[in-house]
């Protein structure tokens, strides 16, 4: 099934949202507009004026000893106040289910799927979008071929 266009809609209701938060635990990606959440576990890029800022491969650059000793939190700690406090202007999703994020402040946060097929795994979680304390929005998974959207009433 194409999601595209479903994911599209979902996403649409951060428009006009302020990005209140960015945490990481690991090379996770934790983002929060106002009472929405997008979590990535895929590769996630943010960009500043034609300039990327952080990624999570960054995580990947590190002192051997300590968790927070990389260049992910180094960054997004040194760029914390350019990239939080920006509203949402637009939303895309592409049809691989990549993501790209622009807000007012010049910010894009672009998440890429980066999982094809697995010979071991068939699912992947690439990232996660879910509404704070409502049972009753769409939790959606997105893995590197497939969607998950689940609703409990």
């Amino acid at each position: 099934m194409d999601y595209q266009e479903v994911l599209q809609k979902h996403l649409q209701v951060i428009v006009g949202k302020r990005l209140d938060a960015l945490n990481l635990a690991c090379e996770m990606m934790m983002f929060s507009f106002e009472n929405y959440e997008l979590h990535t576990l895929c590769l996630t890029r943010i960009i500043l004026e034609n300039d990327i800022l952080v990624t999570t491969s960054d995580y990947q650059s590190w002192d051997g000893e300590v968790d927070t000793n990389n260049d992910e939190w180094y960054f997004v700690e040194k760029y914390e106040s350019k990239i939080v406090g920006g509203i949402i202007t637009s939303v895309n999703v592409t049809p691989l289910y990549d993501v790209v994020i622009t807000m007012d402040n010049g910010v894009r946060i672009e998440l890429y799927i980066n999982n094809g097929y697995h010979h071991f795994d068939s699912k992947h979680e690439q990232w996660v979008f879910f509404k704070r304390h409502d049972h009753s929005h769409p939790f959606i998974t997105v893995f590197n071929k497939t969607v998950n959207i689940a609703k409990k009433c």
